[in-house]
């Protein structure tokens, strides 16, 4: 079991570079056998043996002094599962790009928990913003993309309460709109008529 809260012994700060690594040998091969952390890794994507071996690796390719900071620090469990989270979501790093993990075209229907409602959902709303006004659709894109209301207003220097009030009445219009959909489909089906 991966000892997250244990702060593996070291000797001295001049104590043997083997010490060191055979600290850090044994931290990989805890990594490796701990449950949570696959649960975890399969979570983040569906190659979670890769996921927890490349985290492995990057222990034991740790410089010794970082090691021992980390590990004295007793910051060793946030490490491993920050390290894990950015290796899986991060578009940029060369996991992900190695894995293919952020090609939304690449997607495995095959899973069993594969949630078709949920893909169903999503073309819904990526159909819904297309007929959305061109102004509309692009403030409620940038928002999304930068995070907050002021940063979006930044970047484009139209005043922030402008683009608050436009994204509030663009997410009002898609909810509305998404959810006539949904209930003229419950009617649909119910009363035995056909979806167009």
């Amino acid at each position: 079991m991966w000892r997250f809260n244990v702060i593996y012994p070291l000797l001295s700060v001049n104590s043997n570079l083997f010490y060191i690594s055979s600290v850090k040998d044994q931290a990989a091969i805890d990594l490796l056998s701990d449950v949570e952390l696959y649960e975890l890794a399969q979570k983040l994507c569906n190659c979670p043996d890769d996921l927890i071996q490349e985290v492995a690796m990057v222990l034991l390719e740790m410089p010794d002094e970082k090691w021992q900071q980390i590990n004295e620090g007793g910051y060793l469990r946030f490490y491993v599962v920050r390290t894990m989270m950015t290796m899986a979501t991060s578009p940029r790093s060369s996991f992900s790009k190695l894995y293919d993990l952020h090609n939304s075209k690449k997607v495995d229907h095959d899973r069993e928990d594969y949630d078709w409602e949920k893909e169903d959902d999503i073309s819904l709303i990526e159909t819904l913003m297309e007929e959305l006004h061109w102004y509309d659709r692009e403030v409620l894109k940038l928002w999304l993309d930068e995070g907050s209301y002021r940063k979006a207003a930044k970047k484009v220097d139209i005043p922030y309460k402008s683009i608050g009030n436009t994204v509030k009445k663009t997410i009002e219009t898609l909810r509305d709109n998404y959810y006539a959909i949904h209930l003229e489909r419950i009617i649909r089906e119910r009363t035995g008529l056909r979806l167009d």
